[in-house]
């Protein structure tokens, strides 16, 4: 039987132009997953994340972590739910403990992240993004578009952002990234997992 191989969706990632204004580091093999509140769930479905993660979710584009996981308020009774650390079977046992509460649905193999810092960020970020995200707070978050292509974008909380693409989109990403942050140099770093 044939085994498949785990290719980065960020293999094409590499330095531009000269200097760091924006550094990118790939955030791989993270579990991630789309989590749906059942009608009238919501607060029982707060009570069990509470229980089995110790986060408070908020309902509102906000992001709130603990050690293993991040949810992302990415829609009225919508979350993303991100692993921190490379995880095999993070979805099947948060789909599990939500189980009759929400939605679960596995996003890993659909879409990339990308962690973004560096002193030119805000500006390139004003390239491509339709919103304003020096104006997201330390823990916002916001569903919206890059150059055209959907993206969930988040402050990191660090002074810099992630930023969730489809996995078949990344190419085009990369080349408005790439574009975008030539002038003050992408450099690239390593996934911080």
């Amino acid at each position: 039987m044939a085994e498949l191989m785990y290719q980065s969706p960020w293999r094409a990632l590499a330095p531009r132009g000269s200097g760091a204004g924006v550094t990118a580091a790939p955030i791989e093999r993270r579990g991630i997953a789309t989590v749906m509140a059942r009608k009238g769930r919501i607060a029982e479905l707060g009570a069990a994340v509470q229980r089995a993660y110790g986060i408070a979710l908020c309902d509102r584009p906000k992001r709130v972590s603990a050690a293993s996981v991040t949810f992302l308020g990415i829609g009225p009774g919508r979350w993303l739910a991100i692993s921190q650390r490379p995880e095999l079977g993070f979805v099947a046992v948060l789909a599990a403990q939500l189980d009759g509460l929400a939605s679960v649905v596995d996003q890993s193999d659909g879409l990339a992240l990308l962690q973004l810092s560096g002193p030119a960020l805000q500006s390139v970020l004003e390239k491509g993004f339709q919103i304003d995200c020096a104006a997201l707070a330390p823990d916002g978050c916001a569903v919206t578009s890059v150059h055209h292509i959907g993206a969930t974008i988040w402050a990191t909380g660090d002074g810099g952002f992630a930023v969730a693409v489809a996995r078949s989109l990344v190419g085009g990403f990369l080349h408005w990234l790439e574009t975008s942050a030539a002038a003050g140099g992408l450099a690239v770093a390593p996934d911080r997992g």
